[in-house]
């Protein structure tokens, strides 16, 4: 199985700003999902969990005044969610490479293997995400997982918290990171996703907006094609492209594919 991902011309050159030969690395930036990902798609995530909430509630009796599903799930005045600052970071993946982007700037995709992707996740306490589009299967799986979880956070007038062992957070992350619209299925999408606190990541400037985003090596065996885009359009490009792969010590003929 691969997955494919979407670059810009100038980000597949710096990923490669590093690489010397076939046993060495090529890094992506795994970006800031509040910063990439439209504000609808997250809050429909969180709705899910919010009613998972009120199914538990209602399947134990709990009494109205003693619900927590009015919880706060953002910090105050920001995107940040409650519990620990630790922000969630993605490199969008896909089953299929897609439609062209449409874009001044000449765009490639990247065909990654999927056991090398799962084996770095494995190794560097990455996780690797397949998006979830049906509605019943993810209420089903947030209910059975309050089972367990719902005594570990708390809401009142006066505080919003977790006990020290609760997996909650991991639960609004999971609503963040892997739930989409149904109406998305046709994306087939997976998410590479690393978990970083705030103060441990970089920056950049990036179409007007200042983008957190962490940087993710991968072993270049990891890279099965690069696919040029609508070459038509830059008929140098392949040549020179060819030319930039062999400068890093990679097998450019076998690597180089048009689209």
């Amino acid at each position: 199985m691969v997955l494919y991902c979407r670059v810009s011309l100038n980000a597949f050159v710096e990923s490669f700003r590093n690489t010397s030969g076939p046993d060495s690395f090529f890094t992506l930036p795994a970006k800031g999902l509040m910063h990439i990902v439209p504000q609808e798609e997250i809050e429909y995530g969180l709705s899910l969990l919010r009613e998972s909430i009120g199914l538990y509630e209602e399947r134990k009796g709990i009494p109205v005044e003693k619900s927590k599903k009015a919880m706060p799930f953002f910090r105050q005045d920001s995107r940040m969610l409650v519990g620990p600052e630790i922000g969630m970071y993605v490199i969008p993946l896909y089953e299929e490479p897609g439609e062209p982007a449409q874009s001044a700037e000449p765009s490639l995709v990247l065909e990654l293997d999927y056991q090398s992707l799962g084996e770095l996740c494995l190794f560097e306490n990455y996780s690797l995400l397949s998006c979830k589009y049906e509605k019943e299967p993810i209420l089903n799986h947030f209910t059975a997982q309050l089972e367990k979880e719902y005594d570990t956070f708390f809401f009142d007038e006066e505080h919003t918290g977790f006990t020290p062992d609760s997996r909650f957070f991991s639960m609004l992350c999971n609503a963040c990171l892997e739930v989409k619209q149904p109406s998305s299925v046709g994306d087939k999408e997976w998410r590479l996703a690393s978990l970083q606190a705030t103060d441990e990541v970089l920056y950049r400037y990036e179409h007007g907006n200042l983008i957190p985003y962490v940087p993710i090596s991968m072993p270049v065996d990891c890279l099965k094609r690069v696919y040029l885009e609508d070459f038509r359009r830059q008929p140098l490009l392949f040549g020179t492209l060819n030319g930039f792969l062999k400068s890093k010590g990679l097998p450019a003929e076998q690597l180089l594919n048009l689209s």
